[in-house]
């Protein structure tokens, strides 16, 4: 694995902004409180009206709030020991940290193109624009060809592969057949669309996420030397993003937001996806050795 002192110092910008960014959404409040707000549809919806997410409907702003901490308690260190971990030539640590940085470019992706306007805009852009590079730079940095010789022979790639499809599955017909194909059959637009123009969420999940879990248990089951390099940072990635939803899902309906239906839905199938991506990841990285030996080198 070749060392990119470029992704050191780009993986550190992106922890120094994101330490800002989290820190003013979790603990900056203002003056303000929740009112109501007619949308272009017609619809009335509560609006947070303080705080770094006052111009967000108020369940939306809870949602970037238990985001903002998740990132802070998990994500930050996860990347700063991936990112030590990976300076030292680790594989283990290079895999944790392309999938960390994934979850970095998926959430400042989403929040930057799906939250309403706020102070620091420039700033998710400029944290979705480094995680992007950053991320493609770590990809970059694998050796395709050797990385399949650091995995046991008792990897369950399997099993793995068939969870990245089932998961990329369930993902893609979650959102229309939960919120989408209802919606329409009705003749309005999803209940989550709110005071927003439309769901990013959506179209990020089915056009990009899904898909790329789909090919990533496919090509695992094929034994494709790429799909080590997709299936950690897959795998990864999930694991922090399914741990931002549950926080987000849980305190929402600990408020009232949601109800119990709307819980089971949308978060209890996430929860199952979420553990099963921590138990598969373990395994995965039980399995992966920084060493190989020079008999599997020279195959």
């Amino acid at each position: 694995m070749k060392i990119s002192n470029l992704v050191t110092w780009l993986t550190a910008l992106i922890i120094v902004l994101t330490l800002v960014a989290t820190s003013i959404g979790l603990f900056w409040q203002d003056e303000g409180g929740a009112f109501s707000f007619t949308t272009l549809r017609g619809d009335t919806v509560s609006i947070a009206g303080r705080g770094l997410y006052r111009y967000d409907t108020t369940l939306m702003a809870m949602g970037f709030k238990a985001g903002d901490a998740v990132t802070l308690i998990l994500g930050i260190p996860a990347s700063i020991f991936s990112l030590l971990r990976y300076r030292r030539g680790s594989i283990r640590g290079g895999l944790l940290l392309a999938g960390t940085l994934a979850y970095f470019l998926y959430n400042y992706a989403s929040i930057a193109v799906g939250a309403a306007y706020n102070h620091l805009f420039i700033i998710y852009v400029a944290l979705m624009s480094v995680s992007l590079f950053a991320l493609i730079l770590t990809l970059m940095s694998f050796d395709l060809a050797m990385l399949p010789l650091h995995f046991s022979p008792h990897l369950p790639r399997r099993n793995i592969g068939i969870y990245l499809i089932v998961s990329g599955v369930v993902l893609l017909l979650i959102w229309p057949c939960l919120s989408i194909i209802p919606a329409l059959v009705e003749g309005k637009a999803p209940p989550e669309v709110w005071s927003y123009t439309t769901v990013i969420t959506y179209a990020i999940d089915m056009g990009i996420v899904a898909p790329a879990l789909i090919v990533a248990g496919i090509i695992l089951l094929r034994r494709n030397p790429l799909s080590y390099l997709l299936t950690a940072t897959l795998l990864v990635f999930t694991v922090i993003l399914g741990t931002n939803l549950l926080t987000a899902g849980t305190l929402q309906m600990l408020a009232g937001l949601i109800d119990i239906r709307q819980f089971i839905g949308f978060v209890a199938s996430f929860a199952i996806l979420t553990l099963f991506a921590i138990w598969f990841t373990l395994a995965f990285f039980r399995n992966l050795s920084d060493r190989i030996s020079p008999q599997d080198a020279h195959l």
